[in-house]
């Protein structure tokens, strides 16, 4: 028996996750955990750790948005970073934003390798179009890293060249 991996699903926008949900499940390579509120998600992170938290989460992804009540150090992307940060053992699980927010300062924080370390920065007008392949790279060709990578070097050449 095999199992599929598991994507975690979360924003404050249910649409936007029942439509994300729907896309990714459409392809049947994953299992979607669908949740609407930040103490659901941080829920299911929890029972996806292993190793009480010091090994690194069996969660194959997070896809999430940014919350636009809260501050930017606030956001569920970074409760997750920093609970990572407590083991030295821990990897970061492989984040992907789905956001209408597209400030520069929000997207630098979002990709810079050493902070946020998103692998993708989407909006929510053409994710459709991008989500199952990015998935794909993400989970089954293990290129979160590489695509943070690509993705922050042309944050950086946006900011140079304007």
């Amino acid at each position: 028996m095999s199992f599929k991996p598991v994507v975690l699903l979360y924003d404050l926008n249910n649409a936007l996750v029942d439509e994300c949900a729907h896309l990714v499940g459409q392809t049947g390579l994953y299992t979607t955990i669908n949740t609407y509120n930040e103490t659901n998600a941080m829920e299911a992170m929890q029972q996806y750790n292993r190793g009480f938290g010091l090994l690194t989460n069996r969660l194959s992804c997070v896809i999430t948005g940014w919350n636009s009540y809260k501050k930017p150090r606030d956001q569920f992307l970074f409760s997750i970073r920093s609970e990572e940060k407590l083991s030295p053992m821990r990897k970061a699980t492989p984040v992907i934003i789905i956001t209408e927010d597209h400030r520069i300062d929000l997207r630098q924080i979002a990709l810079d390798p050493t902070d946020g370390n998103v692998a993708a920065y989407l909006h929510p007008d053409n994710f459709h179009d991008v989500i199952a392949d990015t998935l794909h790279k993400v989970v089954f060709g293990n290129r979160a890293q590489e695509m943070n990578s690509i993705a922050y070097a042309q944050l950086q050449r946006e900011e140079h060249t304007d």
